[in-house]
């Protein structure tokens, strides 16, 4: 399905959408569920900056238009600092798009992604909160400003396991844990869930601790495309040398930009944890001793869903857990609506951010989930801010550590 829309393909200037943004006409669709996959009325909003602001400039046929003024002969529009706002409240996550792309084959993400690049090469962005992150990845590789020698500390603690160094050994995986993962206080514990879940199967992983660098995803997201080609660069020329079969990240950031930014440029294949487990369990190397006696639902990120097409594995995995009683949500697969973190949202509108996040919660909420599971760190972070503020909301958990409780 990612393919079939575009979605995560190579971006270009925004001259190359100006035809397809004349081509729009306002239908509408992009602004909805898709029809056909509508499960309830109620739930029928797939654009978080426009489902908020409810404004024409902030769903993708307002972005559109703002396309063809900046790219007639003369621009016929002024950037205003609203304007600048609405280009930078997307937070790209392709539902638009992939209701768009299969009927009229337009390409409105792509088109506001370029749109980001288009405001920065004019002196219009980054926004001051994505230069600090930009700023903190040149100086430190992560966007968190903590020091490299940080990186590989959440290792240090796994009890009777020790992780093998990738740079100075030979292993057939390489476990990239991302920035999230190894630097946010309340992630670590993921990091050092799924490499107990390798050990327990057999992999023979490592990782590459302080010598891991960003890789350029949340520079990527902002528009920031210069600095982005310097890491990917680097970690093509790294990661090649290490002769690994496979590289296997928690992260879906990591994922989507290694899978689709470095695509035809890897010497390996690239898989979402998710992935890598639903094959483990299919070969029959891992086990589950214990229960999980709850009522799970799954929040569907978009950078391993409408990014990667990946919707089966998570719900494999869910269905292999003793105890779960697994509940879908009403927006789900490619019509999953965004945590509403993605794109730098988080970081440089927060407000929109969380309230993205708590309709997704309450969404939840009426299916009566005990546990959202999801396998994003930038999703669990922000669902989890939201969960924490919607009294009786389900906790928020990444699909690892429910594996991790039934081993």
């Amino acid at each position: 399905m990612a393919q079939q829309n575009k979605i995560g393909d190579i971006v270009g200037s925004l001259s190359e959408y100006r035809n397809l943004a004349w081509k729009c006409v306002r239908c509408g669709l992009c602004r909805m569920v898709n029809p056909e996959k509508l499960v309830d009325p109620s739930w029928w909003e797939n654009c978080p900056a426009g489902s908020r602001y409810k404004f024409e400039t902030y769903f993708a046929p307002g972005r559109h238009e703002l396309v063809r003024a900046l790219t007639a002969g003369n621009p016929e529009v002024e950037i205003t600092e609203r304007m600048v706002e609405a280009v930078f409240t997307c937070t790209s996550c392709g539902h638009c798009q992939a209701n768009c792309h299969p009927i009229k084959e337009l390409e409105p993400m792509n088109a506001g992604l370029a749109l980001k690049r288009h405001l920065i090469r004019l002196g219009h962005g980054p926004l001051e909160p994505h230069r600090i992150l930009i700023q903190s990845i040149l100086n430190y590789d992560n966007p968190w400003m903590s020091p490299r020698s940080a990186r590989a500390k959440w290792a240090n603690r796994l009890k009777s396991l020790k992780v093998k160094d990738a740079a100075a050994e030979k292993v057939e995986v390489l476990y990239f844990p991302g920035c999230n993962d190894s630097y946010v206080p309340g992630l670590l514990d993921v990091a050092r869930t799924t490499a107990r879940i390798l050990d327990a199967g057999g992999v023979d992983f490592g990782i590459l601790g302080e010598k891991e660098r960003c890789c350029g995803s949340t520079a990527f997201r902002v528009g920031a495309l210069e600095m982005f080609e310097k890491y990917k660069k680097a970690n093509i020329e790294q990661l090649n040398r290490l002769g690994i079969k496979s590289l296997v990240t928690a992260c879906a950031g990591c994922y989507s930009t290694f899978r689709n930014e470095y695509r035809g440029e890897l010497d390996f294949e690239v898989l979402h944890v998710v992935e890598f487990i639903a094959r483990l369990l299919e070969e029959g190397r891992l086990s589950f001793r214990r229960e999980v006696p709850k009522r799970v639902t799954y929040h569907d990120p978009c950078h391993i869903g409408r990014y990667g097409g990946i919707y089966d594995a998570p719900r494999k995995v869910l269905a292999s857990l003793p105890g779960v009683e697994f509940r879908e949500m009403y927006r789900i697969r490619e019509y999953s609506f965004c945590c509403g973190s993605g794109g730098g949202v988080k970081t440089a509108f927060p407000d929109l951010a969380l309230e993205t996040a708590r309709n997704r919660i309450r969404e939840a909420m009426q299916v009566q989930a005990d546990l959202v599971a999801t396998c994003c760190p930038f999703c669990e972070m922000n669902l989890a801010d939201a969960s924490q503020a919607i009294p009786g909301a389900p906790q928020v958990v990444d699909l690892m550590e429910l594996v991790s409780k039934v081993l």
